[in-house]
């Protein structure tokens, strides 16, 4: 069987996660069957996070509308939730139940499952997992794991494939080759597809999600013979075109510099206090204080939008490509790598950076302009 090694390695993965996932499963519930009298319960059950957020869109009120219940009494509190509950009260939800650190029963995110649709989703995680290891038992390619985690609180399944079949030498000299490959995310609710790339000299990764697929089951697209389809077309057909895309990012990278606007635009991902040491280590901006001799950061947009720093763009893209892709040397969530792969893709894919197309400063001595009296 084509890419057995993988294919047992994927399977005795998603079997550790499942002894560690009985507890979690989705409820499907309508808007009518939520209770505001503490916050926003179902049966006791609270709403965290992404679903407290969700369901107060659903019915069109303020983010803080639960506030208003520490200045109503009982009985209206109840009066005014219910009577939102029961305009919206038939909507069908689907609600994703896990596990607080308490060990307690909490809802972290729901979705609005579309009556509208044409076809009806019946796959669940499971079902992804046995389709993408169907597709690799008949790839022509040779795949190997590159990350397969799983997210108890979003019970988010995340899988990387790397093509060993594929490889980019980006410089034609053998110095920086890169090799594609897809990643997949998906719980019983979503499902999102992205290229993958590494860079071979130091294992750094990107994940280009502008030219994947996402949905969430409320949308028309999310279907199950939609997503088998796409699983198997990333999986056993390369796309050529991805190769082309890479190539030309990266020449367009290697040929300019970042500008004072885009180094903090990615500094500031890395803004909190959990993050402050990463900060001020990769992202030192002294240096710019004292080329510049002014305060860089009460400049405005603008001005640090042409303001160069001296950095080339495509060993920027690196750095932050290295950063998500060592956890031994750079210590941050999982969740946050993942995100700042994303994030460096999208730079890495841009079609024009701020210091392009700029006028090269020149002295010119225009003739005096006619006095208009």
């Amino acid at each position: 069987m084509k890419n057995k090694d993988v294919i047992d390695e994927i399977r005795s993965k998603a079997n550790q996660f499942e002894q560690g996932n009985k507890v979690h499963h989705v409820r499907q519930f309508k808007v009518k069957e939520l209770d505001f009298s503490a916050g926003v319960q179902l049966e006791a059950v609270p709403l965290r996070d992404r679903a407290m957020k969700s369901a107060l869109n659903i019915l069109r009120v303020r983010s803080n509308f639960v506030d208003f219940s520490k200045s109503m009494s009982t009985e209206d509190w109840k009066a005014v939730s219910g009577r939102l509950t029961a305009a919206q009260g038939d909507i069908p939800l689907f609600g994703k139940v896990s596990l607080d650190a308490a060990g307690r029963e909490e809802i972290t995110d729901i979705y609005y499952d579309n009556p509208n649709k044409k076809v009806v989703s019946t796959a669940n995680a499971d079902d992804y997992i046995n389709w993408i290891t169907e597709s690799l038992s008949t790839s022509t390619s040779d795949y190997s794991l590159k990350d397969f985690s799983f997210d108890s609180k979003s019970q988010l399944y995340d899988l990387t494939l790397l093509d060993q079949d594929t490889e980019v030498d980006v410089f034609k000299g053998g110095t920086d080759a890169w090799k594609l490959g897809e990643r997949f995310t998906f719980n019983s609710l979503t499902f999102n597809y992205a290229p993958f790339f590494e860079r071979l000299v130091c294992s750094n990764g990107a994940t280009a999600r502008q030219f994947g697929f996402g949905a969430n089951i409320a949308q028309a697209k999310f279907n199950d013979a939609k997503i088998r389809s796409l699983i198997d077309k990333s999986i056993q057909h390369n796309d050529a075109t991805i190769v082309d895309r890479l190539q030309h990012a990266v020449d367009h990278l290697h040929g300019n510099q970042i500008s004072l606007r885009e180094f903090y635009e990615f500094r500031r991902f890395f803004g909190t206090e959990k993050y402050e040491d990463i900060a001020n280590q990769y992202f030192n901006d002294e240096l710019f204080y004292r080329s510049y001799g002014v305060n860089v950061a009460e400049k405005s947009h603008k001005w640090r939008s042409t303001a160069a720093t001296g950095i080339n763009a495509y060993d920027f893209f690196n750095l932050l490509t290295w950063i998500a892709s060592h956890p031994d040397k750079v210590k941050m969530d999982h969740k946050d790598r993942l995100d700042l792969q994303i994030k460096a893709a999208n730079f890495l894919f841009r079609d024009n950076l701020d210091l392009e197309d700029v006028a090269t400063p020149v002295k010119i001595e225009y003739p005096r302009l006619v006095q208009m009296m």
